[in-house]
């Protein structure tokens, strides 16, 4: 969990000091594909909600790349994607969990 946390702090450092419009933002996926490996049953649904923060804080943060609404376009849209991504990894895990005490 140590490492997850470590990845992902060090993507929300790059996302504050990278402009708006890059995506960045895509290397939040890297702890939540990790986040599915580990052994507590939360860690995708802490790791999504975490993330989703970090998303709104590099928004705040990030300098000015795109016009503002663009930027507001992109994350929103990485907003809905990352929320499914995350339900369906969830889902999966769950599954792969109840077949393993089988």
């Amino acid at each position: 969990m140590i490492i997850i946390a470590l990845v992902l702090i060090t993507v929300y450092l790059i996302d504050t000091v990278t402009p708006l419009g890059e995506p960045v933002w895509l290397l939040y996926f890297i702890p939540l594909i990790l986040s599915y490996w580990s052994r507590r049953y939360y860690a995708i649904p802490a790791v999504c909600v975490v993330t989703l923060l970090f998303l709104i804080g590099g928004f705040f943060l990030s300098p000015q790349g795109v016009v503002v609404s663009q930027g507001v376009l992109y994350r929103f849209t990485f907003f809905l994607v990352f929320i499914g991504v995350s339900m369906i990894l969830w889902i999966l895990r769950s599954q792969r969990i109840a077949e393993e005490r089988l």
